[in-house]
């Protein structure tokens, strides 16, 4: 048989639907759909020129401004007449400088460090004793205040209770400033001296330097520190900017209830030691190849499908942020946010971040991805991407669910480069994206209602992410 044939075979026989749908060709144009997707390798093509010849994408950056200019051009080229720039204004600019560290005593060594996020600078090149805090058990800080003036605070930062560990990371690292401590080190949980960025619960600016040293120089620290007394030299050179524009890319596929509307989006914006190849250049590449593939179709949903490239997640949820913000009174129109931002792993299916009464009507509106082995709907929630901008105003928010794979390893780390992406998984990544957008905004009635203030809170306690939503938006009113 013919692969498409193949292919709408296994879509038509995974559940099945009414005569009505199938008299309209739904069946065919799903297939059509998962057809082009895992066989035009546009997601792929798109990819290899976001990460070669733009690269890692810091927020408010010039490559971050590149980004979007391409995503614009490649929309506009796709026939998205209506493509366009929505800008808002980021609180500060970062840029990172060179971080040098060293050993000084007992022994002469180098130390493998590099600056977390919006942290500032050493003032110049400093001299600190070595101070252990191990794994705290809770933010407040098991030793004297004294103890911690001027010292290199080398601290395992891990979650408590409802607190995760951007959010303990946070506390801590405030705790550190008011003790006078000269820096925060966090020992980085990748392999091979690897070492971690981020800026999550940092922005806009960390109240002292706090580096990702390498996990072999941090257990080589504690060997030393069983000993005696270790002092280290730091010399971080960061620097701040005044605040200035950042910018979302917004294209729509009108639907024949234009204002209703799907939301399917990504984040472009990465770490600059890398490409941000997986981190999100795949979430990326996935949603804009599936806007490709609709538009070529022809296809004209229930709904309108908007596609949203999303700047500044890494800071804090600032380009999703900025769009609840900026179309705050549409949202009781948002049927869904639909979001990749996992890695171009093996699709298993979408979370729906806590929402149970969600789970029924995905089950029967998504039934094509049981096709691709993707016809997983669970509950599960964090509030660790984009997908947290709409949680908190109450929108329905479905997170694209991966195999783990060795996501995790490259994730924010030196080594998140192209060749890293597996081409097939990248493409299944696309073909589900594409199916759910079609699929959710051609359902007949909306997956679920809008959330009153009152249940957010209810959804958030109920989850364990009140301290997370705290920390990154403020409590809610």
């Amino acid at each position: 048989m013919k692969p498409l044939v193949v292919l709408i075979c296994i879509l038509c026989g995974a559940v099945s639907i009414s005569d009505a749908q199938r008299a309209s060709g739904y069946d065919d144009q799903v297939a059509r759909i998962a057809g082009y997707a895992t066989t035009r390798g546009g997601a792929l093509a798109f990819l290899e020129t976001l990460t070669d010849t733009v690269g890692g994408r810091v927020t408010g950056s010039p490559q971050s401004h590149a980004a979007s200019e391409l995503i614009l051009k490649t929309l506009k080229d796709a026939g998205f007449e209506n493509a366009h720039f929505e800008e808002y204004t980021l609180e500060a600019g970062w840029q990172r400088g060179p971080a040098r560290g060293e050993v000084l005593s007992p022994v002469s060594a180098p130390l493998y460090v590099g600056s977390y996020g919006w942290a500032p600078g050493t003032p110049g090149r400093v001299e600190a004793p070595v101070v252990d805090l191990g794994s705290p058990a809770s933010n407040e800080l098991p030793k004297s205040a004294e103890s911690l003036r001027g010292a290199a605070v080398l601290v395992d930062v891990h979650s408590i209770g409802n607190a995760p560990i951007p959010v303990m990371r946070a506390l801590i690292a405030r705790q550190l400033a008011q003790a006078g401590a000269a820096a925060m080190l966090l020992p980085s949980d990748k392999p091979d001296r690897m070492l971690y960025t981020s800026a999550y619960g940092l922005f806009p600016r960390a109240p002292l330097p706090v580096l990702s040293i390498a996990r072999e120089d941090a257990l080589l620290l504690r060997r030393l520190l069983a000993k005696g007394p270790v002092r280290i030299a730091l010399d971080i050179q960061n620097t701040f900017s005044s605040p200035a524009k950042e910018r979302n890319v917004i294209a729509d596929l009108p639907g024949a209830n234009p204002d209703d509307v799907v939301l399917v989006g990504a984040h472009f914006d990465s770490w600059d030691p890398a490409q941000g190849a997986d981190d999100n250049g795949s979430g990326v590449a996935a949603v804009l190849e599936a806007a490709r593939i609709l538009k070529s179709m022809g296809v004209k949903p229930r709904c309108t499908i908007r596609f949203a490239f999303f700047s500044g997640e890494e800071e804090a949820d600032l380009g999703s942020h900025a769009y609840v913000e900026r179309h705050h009174a549409e949202l009781d129109h948002l049927r869904a946010f639909l979001l990749m931002d996992d890695g171009a792993q093996v699709p298993l299916g979408f979370a729906t971040n806590g929402r149970e009464d969600l789970v029924a009507p995905l089950q029967k509106i998504l039934y094509p991805l049981a096709g691709f082995g993707a016809g997983k709907i669970v509950t599960d929630a964090d509030m660790e991407s984009d997908n947290a901008s709409f949680m908190v105003v109450g929108v329905p928010s479905l997170t694209l669910q991966v195999e783990p794979g060795d996501y995790d390893v490259r994730h924010h780390a030196i080594t998140d480069t192209f060749d890293k992406i597996n081409p097939r998984n990248l493409a299944l990544d696309t073909a589900v994206m594409a199916v759910s957008a079609y699929a959710v905004a051609e359902a007949e009635t909306p997956l679920g209602p809008r959330l009153s203030p009152a249940e957010v809170k209810d959804l958030l306690k109920r989850t364990g992410l009140d301290s997370a939503q705290d920390l990154q938006f403020g409590p809610l009113p």
